[in-house]
């Protein structure tokens, strides 16, 4: 019985083996882990003798300024992930800055010095320090593994490829139990080559979350940081809509497109090096030669023949976020389109917008369908017919030699003529000797054929997705110049020195910058204005058509209540824009507390994600409120006082989470915002509009509320009915003049008095306009003559 014998240390044997000790290694290291971990909080909840808690949020402000959270798992909400956020560099954007503001010129003097220069890379490798700020980091690791892998399976192919070779001699000279062996030696070795191809695209999956988790916290920190860079940039660049497209999907697109380049660039061109290294001594210097001169004709070719898929893409990304914004629109809006009736409207609108993402996209499959003729006829069929051709050299070249040398035709002429020539026992022998030799010959032939074949297509294969990369690479330009192009309005629009949208000849005009105002912090006295203009912030800067009111000057002091009344439109909440640091300050003096003691209350009630009580200690986190030193039963507090106590019985508990903007009605919302003044205590609020959507005996009760809590208020209004509660009224009229009372003073006190007889005085003759109402009803129906 003929046994198949193994060699133990033959290559697939120590290959299969060391990949399932290593396996087996690291799975034993986790489940040791996990159940050390298991068995400390075991033995630390016996200790406590009470039941198990559950941590539902955990956030702890380390010294360093990093934030540290423990988040449940999803699968199990007993074991906690620990996460450390790093507090923002702001010296790094401070240096970046400069690096994203001087780019073009930069680029410009690079390209008139280097003798090849890149926008794309440049662009590439400002980004590169964002994925990899620093070379001991996890990314590091993650890439370094990557290549490890990549080289590993290139290596991996070569053995392959040895051994395909082998099974198919072994198959041809009728060798069975070395064919047998080396089956089995193919199964051993598709263990390492499937983990080396599954360990490949984990790393690629994960650098790629973990590039897009650092490009993420690096725009998130400027976007959403005290000098709100997500509400000046809407008046940076008309070209940057849909900034949630940018932050969102292209970061995701970006990062997932250059992780994927790595493995798709990569193991090709690691295989171009080994294979050509290796088919070098068994095809020549000559084939080599001949195999790059292919790759050169067929890159060139392809280069002039690839359409800008870069502008395709980029152009695809913008259509699409426009659509997606338009389906948010229609989805946070539906009530008030539903009103309107404006599905008609709304619908025509998205057709249109969808007809033009369409038509791109049709455009796009057309001009990638005659592109892919092209690619497949030159990468699939061309390059597969020169590897045959190289592959087969050897074989043709020996015969052709032994031929011009003399060795094949008397070898033919031996073999043919044995018979007629001798019979003799010598005779015979040296024939089945030449014979044996003969096939022996053909096997080795056949086997290094088949080596040659499979090494030559798999190069083929690699010089071909090389190739395909360059689509890949354009579709990666287009990523690129889109999210190059949020990082420097970023950096723009965060800079100190931002000019709200101004051109470059008003900002030359104005001396190097248009906006001279100042402003000064930690007033103490109240709120000052001296000599400020109200200007709306465009491109023609403080010299356009886009002044609302001119050279206000006015104080509040502590102890007094401001009203400003006007129509709509004339300024009033361009004032508190000012104030909050939303609009610039473009010429004067402005004097106020510290942001810390000022809050403001916008027009439009703003309800965040989350469950009741975040809706009441808005902007403040639970974590924070509970450092505070406050509780639920201070909240509760609150609530009655603003008589909103019964919103716990209707709604459950704190904890409840719920689409709040569509919960609660017009008077609760406003109520509610009046909750957020009383958690926080501020020394001044602005309200603008606030009480409009109140009962009239509810509105006096909050300002006494307020009044009670010696929490001073300047209110926005068009009502002057409001005026009663203030100590001031800074009026504005429709040009924009102004003018301010004291309310305090005996003469306005007469004033208001005179006003409400007028109004009582015409309040009683309402019955008397009623009946003569009917009256002339009465008329114009024809039931009455004159």
């Amino acid at each position: 019985m003929n046994r198949v014998s193994i060699n133990y240390q033959s290559r697939p044997v120590i290959l299969f083996l060391t990949t399932l000790a290593g396996s087996l290694g690291f799975t034993a290291i986790f489940c040791i882990r996990s159940l050390i971990h298991l068995y400390k909080d075991y033995v630390y909840n016996r200790k406590l003798n009470r039941p198990l808690l559950i941590r539902q949020s955990s956030s702890i402000l380390k010294k360093s300024g990093a934030r540290e959270l423990y988040v449940p798992k999803p699968k199990d909400e007993l074991t906690l992930k620990r996460i450390v956020i790093p507090k923002p560099n702001q010296d790094l954007y401070a240096l970046d800055k400069y690096l994203y503001k001087n780019f073009d010129k930069r680029l410009h003097d690079t390209q008139s010095s280097l003798l090849f220069s890149s926008r794309f890379l440049s662009q590439i490798a400002l980004i590169w320090r964002i994925l990899i700020p620093k070379y001991y980091l996890k990314n590091t690791y993650l890439l370094l593994s990557q290549c490890f892998f990549l080289v590993l399976r290139t290596w991996l192919s070569l053995l392959v490829a040895k051994l395909d070779g082998q099974i198919v001699k072994n198959l041809i000279g009728g060798n069975g139990r070395k064919f047998a062996r080396d089956l089995i030696y193919w199964l051993l070795i598709a263990f390492p080559a499937s983990y080396t191809n599954a360990a490949i695209k984990y790393l690629t999956n994960r650098l790629a979350l973990s590039f897009r988790a650092n490009l993420t916290r690096y725009i998130h920190d400027m976007y959403l940081d005290n000098k709100m860079v997500y509400y000046k940039i809407a008046f940076n660049s008309p070209t940057l809509v849909n900034i949630d497209q940018y932050i969102t999907n292209d970061v995701e697109k970006f990062c997932s497109s250059i992780c994927s380049l790595f493995s798709s660039m990569g193991k090709p061109a690691i295989d171009l090096v080994f294979f050509l290294v290796y088919l070098r001594d068994a095809l020549g210097t000559g084939a080599i030669i001949g195999i790059f001169a292919n790759y050169f004709l067929t890159a060139t070719v392809l280069k002039r023949y690839t359409p800008s898929f870069g502008k395709l893409s980029k152009k695809r990304t913008q259509l699409e976020g426009t659509y997606y914004n338009q389906h948010l629109n229609i989805i946070t809006n539906s009530e008030e389109i539903g009103f309107y009736k404006g599905s008609v409207t709304e619908r025509n609108k998205l057709l249109e917008t969808f007809d033009k993402l369409m038509k791109h996209i049709n455009k796009e499959i057309d001009i990638t369908f005659t592109y892919n003729i092209l690619e497949d006829y030159v990468l699939k069929y061309t390059w597969s017919a020169w590897g045959y051709i190289f592959a087969g050299l050897p074989v043709f070249l020996d015969d052709f030699l032994k031929y011009v040398s003399g060795e094949g035709t008397n070898s033919t002429t031996a073999i043919t003529a044995a018979p007629t020539i001798s019979t003799s026992t010598t005779g015979v022998t040296n024939n089945n000797d030449t014979a044996t030799e003969s096939r022996a010959n053909e096997r080795q032939n056949m086997r290094q054929f088949i080596i040659n074949k499979r090494l030559l297509l798999s190069l083929a294969d690699a010089g071909s997705r090389l190739m395909y990369s360059l689509k890949d690479i354009s579709e990666l330009t287009g990523y690129t110049d889109r999210v190059f192009e949020l990082l420097t309005n970023l950096h723009k629009v965060h800079s100190p020195r931002f000019q709200y949208g101004a051109n470059d000849k008003v900002i030359a005009e104005e001396g190097g910058s248009c906006i001279n105002g100042t402003i000064q912090n930690d007033y103490r006295r109240g709120v000052r204005f001296e000599n400020i203009p109200i200007i709306i912030p465009l491109a023609q800067g403080p010299e356009g058509t886009n002044l609302i009111t001119n050279n206000l000057s006015f104080q509040v002091l502590n102890n007094w209540n401001l009203l400003i009344l006007g129509h709509n439109g004339c300024g009033k909440t361009s004032i508190a824009r000012i104030m909050a640091g939303l609009w610039p300050l473009y010429y004067g003096l402005l004097l106020k507390p510290n942001d810390d003691d000022i809050y403001y209350l916008p027009q439009k009630c703003y309800f965040t994600q989350g469950n009741l009580r975040e809706q009441i200690i808005y902007p403040y986190s639970y974590n924070d409120m509970l450092e505070m030193g406050y509780n639920d039963d201070h909240l509760f507090h609150i609530l009655r006082e603003v008589k909103l106590e019964y919103l716990l019985t209707r709604e459950g508990n704190f904890n409840v989470r719920k689409d709040w903007k569509d919960v609660f009605s017009g008077g609760e919302k406003q109520r509610i915002l009046i909750a957020r003044v009383l958690f926080k205590k501020p020394k001044l609020v602005v309200l603008d509009e606030l009480t409009n959507a109140v009962s009239t005996d509810v509105e006096g009760y909050l300002f006494e509320l307020l009044e009670r809590k010696k929490i001073r208020y300047i209110t926005l209004s068009h009502r002057p009915l409001l005026m009663k509660y203030h100590d001031l009224v800074l009026e504005i009229d429709e040009v924009g003049s102004w003018s301010l009372h004291d309310l305090t003073s005996e003469e306005n006190l007469q004033t208001i008095d005179k006003e409400i007889s007028e109004i009582e005085s015409k309040l009683s003759q309402v019955d008397q306009w009623e009946k003569r109402k009917q009256v002339v009803e009465l008329y114009l129906d024809g039931k009455k003559e004159e």
